[in-house]
């Protein structure tokens, strides 16, 4: 009786201790469930990384992105005055983030115009808006701010079928870096465009002129004026960048000349030239065929042509080439496999002895089936002759400053406190650096051609390399993957009864099943 007693008595404590334990062992295993996810975000925070399983990389940031952002040495506030459902909204978010991720110098805030009426009229006071739908970027007393409406191209070719506008690219990265780079850049390069010999204008909106040089230049931080050379003795000083555009007429010795001063000193030269038939047979002469031999080019008195690399509904004058080798101005092109499409150009190729202490080195070229045509009094019917050139055709030439390896530079870090080229010291004794970049064609920077294909990548390139700001090279617009699913009639209703009667199907049979066995 008393050992029964005793038993009774103690199974209370018994199940209180139990109780306790098992209560312990939740409280332990609760806290360590939030520890954990205590630790996973401590480490997810400082070791934020992001990934773009996009096909086409639409969210990742290109190498000239970075490399701003690694040099950023001031506060960038940036302010979205966008709606949710604004067309470009989500991949403006998505890469603004990606741009705060990779710099604590940059700080991100959206404002909703429609449901922050007040905020959003506050800062466009303070900003002296003249309108929403905007990107602002400040830095100290500076700002910079970009319509949104030129941040993508659009498809409205189905707008009549009744569907809705298709983003055929996206700009954002490369308007919002080049908003950043105004900021922070000590002050603009300043590139002139020399006038009085035919070449292509700036000013001008016609097919053939370069107004969306201007454009797509000024979101590259630089300043573009035109300068006549006529009866000038000197290129003016302070010209970081001097730039004949398809000239139709002989330059005069005399500019010749100033031109060999100019580079002399340091400077920087880009040389676009068409080959422009004469009347009496042959190409009217620029007088920069010899002056540029002496530089380490050879430009042709041909016509370049590649019945492989033909357009449809274009000419036979018009094709696409193709980089040739990694030099930094054509490297991006040749790992996004993106053409240049050129029209009437002539082949320029290295000399066969470049100055001393220089190196050139070529940037595009035709297929093997090209060649240069120097029968021009024959075009009509063209076919490649013993005396033409034989492809592949070399139709654009770097020319710089020989390394020790025997290479053109390409990868200075240039980026973070570097004044414009020719600006920066030389050591004592020795002859300033020049650069020169000619291209055997105008057609591809003008207004009609200039958005096509890897055009605008060359033309941003060849002034960054020349101004030696290789941190800018290799960005432009991306182009998201149009992915369609297309059925035939029968995996169509193959599709619709899996998922109207094969899904649900599966979930009665599943319960069912379960019922049996717990009725066993």
């Amino acid at each position: 009786m008393t050992g029964e007693t005793r038993d009774v008595e103690l199974a209370p404590a018994a199940r209180g201790s139990k109780r306790l334990i098992e209560g312990s062992m939740w409280g332990a295993g609760v806290l360590l469930v939030v520890a954990l996810i205590g630790l996973v975000n401590y480490f997810g925070m400082k070791y934020y990384h992001r990934f773009d399983w996009t096909g086409s990389k639409l969210y990742s940031l290109s190498e000239k992105t970075l490399g701003v952002l690694e040099g950023l040495d001031r506060d960038v506030a940036v302010s979205v005055f966008l709606q949710p459902g604004s067309n470009v909204y989500d991949p403006t978010r998505e890469l603004l983030e990606r741009y705060a991720a990779k710099s604590s110098r940059l700080t991100l805030r959206f404002v909703d115009p429609e449901r922050n009426l007040v905020e959003a009229q506050r800062l466009v006071d303070q900003y002296q808006l003249s309108g929403l739908d905007v990107v602002v970027f400040e830095a100290g007393e500076e700002r910079r701010v970009v319509d949104t409406s030129s941040l993508a191209d659009w498809d409205y070719s189905g707008l009549q079928m009744g569907a809705q506008p298709t983003m055929t690219a996206f700009k954002g990265e490369e308007a919002f870096t080049g908003a950043i780079l105004e900021l922070v850049e000590a002050r603009k390069p300043r590139v002139l465009f020399t006038t009085g010999h035919g070449e292509r204008g700036l000013d001008d909106t016609e097919n053939a002129g370069l107004s969306r040089v201007r454009q797509l230049l000024g979101e590259e931080n630089l300043e573009l004026e035109s300068w006549s050379s006529l009866g000038q003795p000197d290129v003016p000083a302070g010209t970081d960048l001097l730039v004949i555009a398809g000239p139709r007429a002989a330059l005069l010795p005399p500019e010749l000349a100033a031109l060999d001063r100019y580079l002399d000193g340091g400077g920087r030269l880009l040389v676009m030239l068409d080959p422009e038939l004469a009347d009496r047979g042959g190409l009217v002469p620029t007088g920069l065929e010899e002056f540029l031999a002496a530089r380490g080019v050879t430009v042709g008195s041909d016509i370049v042509v590649d019945p492989s690399a033909t357009l449809p509904f274009f000419g036979a004058e018009t094709i696409f080439v193709r980089a040739s080798g990694a030099h930094a101005i054509v490297r991006s092109l040749e790992q996004a496999e993106y053409p240049v499409i050129v029209a009437l150009a002539r082949s320029v190729r290295p000399a066969s002895e470049a100055p001393a202490g220089m190196a050139a080195q070529p940037l595009l070229e035709t297929s093997p089936e090209g060649w240069g045509e120097s029968g021009l009094d024959r075009l009509s019917a063209v076919a490649r002759g013993d005396d033409d050139l034989a492809g592949p055709v070399p139709v654009a030439v770097a020319v710089g400053a020989r390394e020790a390896g025997g290479d053109l530079p390409d990868e200075p870090d240039l980026l973070d406190d570097a004044e414009p080229a020719g600006a920066a010291a030389k050591p004592e004794g020795e002859a300033p650096k020049w650069r020169l970049v000619v291209v055997g064609d105008s057609d591809f920077a003008t207004n009609s051609q200039l958005a096509n294909a890897g055009n605008p990548t060359l033309l941003a390139n060849s002034f960054n390399w020349l101004l030696e700001r290789q941190k800018l090279l290799g960005i432009g617009p991306k182009r998201p993957e149009q992915v369609r699913l297309t059925l035939t009639p029968g995996q169509l209703s193959a599709v619709t009864w899996l998922a109207l009667a094969g899904l649900p199907g599966l979930a009665v049979a599943a319960g069912v099943t379960v019922w049996f066995r717990r009725r066993r």
